[in-house]
């Protein structure tokens, strides 16, 4: 008995509550349309949901703050591709440009030389290979005999004599240069006309003394920075060529034994383009 009397209670309990909310929930859409005002109802509803709709509020300005940073990472990743691509393409250009250059500079020499000389024929030609080591002793270039080039006709650049042809073949020529140990030239001081025999050193001596003059004559005046050109006396090269500059004198006398060291007028260790003299055929 006493059960069913605390069961009743219960429904009429949740009967009750049930009513007060469905009067909440009605007092509230009124308050909500404008049709009844109900500040307690308004504030103690606010003091709910305002917290609710802040945190609501600021999860989604976060999730929208996140999304737009990585949109905007992803674009200033994509710029950055783009722009390293292209500072890639301009450095390839800048380095395609500047080579061009230094070929236009190097030809401009060679057409200087021909030009200060137009009775002489000149064949052009370039270095396709070289012995192992850091100097130019011997090497080839792209010109051969059907271009008309013959064996021991004079090589050089707008710096000065490199040397000769030593051999070629229909297509290649290849040149001992005036440091090799085997290469030696008539040479004559420019300022005193003293003449001597200019040979190639490499190899035999050390590095530092590429090119020497020896069979000068005792009693010549030399200073170092003379200048020494081709004295046209081997029959192979023309008169006046410049061979180099006088860097050292030797103390020792005698004809014999006196000697000079000259600083070549070429830079061995870097030859490209060269021109090659041509020469009548012996008769």
């Amino acid at each position: 008995m006493r059960f069913t009397q605390g069961l009743g209670r219960h429904k009429i309990a949740l009967i009750v509550c049930g009513a007060v909310l469905c009067l909440l929930v009605a007092l509230f859409g009124l308050s909500v349309t404008g049709i009844v005002k109900i500040p307690f109802l308004e504030n103690a509803v606010s003091a709910v949901v305002t917290p609710v709709q802040g945190f609501v509020t600021d999860a989604y300005n976060a999730i929208r703050s996140g999304m737009e940073e990585r949109s905007t990472i992803a674009e200033l990743n994509e710029e950055i591709a783009v722009l390293t691509e292209r500072n890639r393409q301009l450095e390839a250009q800048v380095a395609q440009m500047s080579e061009l250059q230094k070929e236009n500079d190097r030809l401009l020499g060679l057409l200087n030389v021909t030009e200060t000389t137009p009775e002489t024929d000149y064949i052009a030609a370039s270095v396709v290979a070289k012995e192992a080591g850091g100097w130019f002793s011997t090497f080839t270039v792209d010109k051969g005999e059907r271009d008309g080039v013959k064996k021991d006709d004079p090589v050089l650049n707008d710096s000065g004599l490199i040397g000769r042809v030593m051999s070629v073949t229909d297509s290649t020529a290849t040149v001992i240069t005036l440091i090799d140990s085997r290469s030696a030239v008539a040479g004559m001081v420019e300022r005193t006309r003293d003449n001597g025999i200019c040979h190639g050193s490499l190899y035999v001596y050390d590095n530092d003394e590429m090119l020497r003059m020896n069979y000068l004559p005792d009693g010549s005046e030399i200073n170092t920075g003379d200048r020494v050109i081709t004295s046209g006396l081997d029959g192979v090269y023309p008169k006046g060529l410049l061979i180099g500059t006088v860097r050292s004198i030797s103390r020792t006398t005698g004809e014999d034994d006196r000697y000079v060291v000259l600083t070549p007028a070429v830079d061995f260790a870097h030859i490209e383009d060269v021109l090659i003299m041509s020469t009548e055929e012996a008769e």
